[in-house]
């Protein structure tokens, strides 16, 4: 987790994820489902900033429509992190809400995880990553995975962390359809039986070691794709859109709603985004799966 000293207050960069491969294995005896996905840090970021305080905590956020009662997963962490350290002291945090709420980007744990990673830091207690993720599992099942960032294999319920370097970059342009979408719902309506001829991630992975996006691209998978499209018209008329473009492949991200499109090599990104500004098809982003290129 990036983070640094800023105007006397401890700054961390919280990014958002895409998934580039999703299958769904089964449903689990606690009424999870069973995952295998390979998630991808990508350079647009949320930004926490956070410092101590004698009123125990205060949580503000930019986005006003954003809840910031005990509910919200930066004041649960904190709360979480209170408990595990026996550590009783305030902390004053802001939360600079860049990344789209509801869209399958994961903001919302990667903040959670940011939170933890900045009260190690600001409360000096020393946990490790083993620990780190140990408290992350306990906040939600994508939270342990921005622990560890940049390019992993998730299992379990997404909980199950394996780090896969990348070393390839890759451009993405991604659309956020300006409205969110109930994780719980595509999974309420996702029928098992829809689990037959199970995709495979290791041929995946494989393709994504190679640097060509024609190749990845060809690969690019999301189970629940079918059943948002189904549930969302409005998300199946923008990946008709994109599929208009020259990009090497378009998916949804997780439950959604966003979706993205994988950059050729020789594409004109900055000519596509500004086509697909000009359609008004949502908020369009412009991101790698670099962190370093978050501008930060």
């Amino acid at each position: 987790m990036k983070m640094w000293e800023e105007r006397g207050k401890l700054k961390i960069a919280a990014p958002a994820k895409i998934n580039l491969f999703l299958e769904i294995l089964g449903k689990r005896s606690d009424s999870y489902h069973e995952l295998e996905t390979v998630m991808q840090e990508i350079s647009l970021c949320d930004y926490l900033y956070m410092e101590e305080s004698d009123k125990d905590v205060l949580f503000s956020c930019s986005n006003p429509g954003l809840a910031a009662g005990e509910d919200n997963l930066v004041v649960k962490a904190v709360r979480l992190f209170q408990k595990e350290s026996g550590i009783s002291k305030g902390v004053k945090v802001f939360l600079d809400k860049k990344i789209p709420v509801g869209a399958g980007l994961g903001g919302g744990s990667s903040d959670a995880a940011a939170t933890l990673a900045g009260l190690n830091k600001l409360w000096k207690t020393g946990y490790d990553e083993k620990k780190l993720m140990s408290l992350a599992g306990k906040l939600g099942s994508d939270v342990a995975f921005f622990v560890i960032g940049k390019t992993a294999l998730c299992r379990g319920r997404g909980e199950v962390v394996t780090p896969h370097p990348c070393e390839a970059k890759y451009h993405y342009i991604l659309i956020y359809p300006k409205f969110e979408i109930s994780t719980a719902m595509v999974y309420n309506n996702f029928k098992i039986s829809l689990t037959k001829n199970l995709k495979n991630v290791s041929s995946f992975l494989q393709q994504l070691a190679t640097g060509d996006p024609d190749k990845v691209g060809a690969c690019l998978y999301n189970r629940l794709e079918e059943v948002v499209l189904r549930l969302y018209p409005g998300v199946e008329t923008i990946k008709n859109v994109l599929a208009a473009y020259a990009f090497s492949g378009v998916l949804l991200s997780g439950s959604g709603s966003a979706l993205y499109g994988l950059c050729k090599k020789e594409g004109n990104i900055r000519e596509i985004e500004q086509q697909l500004k000009m359609r008004n098809v949502g908020d369009v982003f412009v991101v790698t799966n670099d962190f370093d290129d978050n501008g930060s």
